[in-house]
């Protein structure tokens, strides 16, 4: 029993020893928290930043393209309906050239049949009248 009661004996001595010491805290590493806190704090406002000029570029570029098609469009109706009055007023040779000014143009389904239209259109007027010229040539109508 003496050898149990001198061993709790030194360890209690040595569990109230270490309780007694100054014990140093480790350094703190909260130093390097706040700067990283900052930095990340930074990239997220410059990630939004840059995300929100993107969208704006991207909407920005969206409305310029629509904007260019409508003025294309209208500018294809314009050409189309020019060619519609010369038609209608036997100005075939005229209408015919104005055909030819859609050809730089992307044309809708829709334009693309109208157009096809007016060429035939065109084509049948001036073959009737090259055949009309030419019986009245025959004839002796025009000299």
């Amino acid at each position: 029993m003496k050898i149990t009661s001198l061993s709790v004996a030194i360890a209690v001595t040595g569990l109230v020893l270490a309780g007694c010491t100054k014990q140093e805290t480790p350094p703190s590493t909260d130093t390097g928290a706040k700067p990283a806190d900052a930095a990340a704090t930074d990239l997220v406002k410059t990630v939004e930043t840059a995300k929100a000029a993107g969208e704006k570029a991207v909407a920005d570029a969206s409305k310029q393209v629509q904007e260019t098609a409508a003025a294309a469009n209208a500018k294809v109706q314009e050409l189309i309906d020019r060619a519609k009055n010369l038609i209608t007023e036997n100005k075939y040779q005229d209408a015919s050239a104005v055909i030819q000014e859609l050809t730089g143009y992307k044309l809708t389904p829709e334009q693309e049949k109208l157009v096809n239209g007016l060429k035939e259109e065109i084509h049948k007027a001036l073959a009737s009248k090259a055949a009309k010229d030419a019986a009245g040539n025959i004839l002796g109508g025009k000299k």
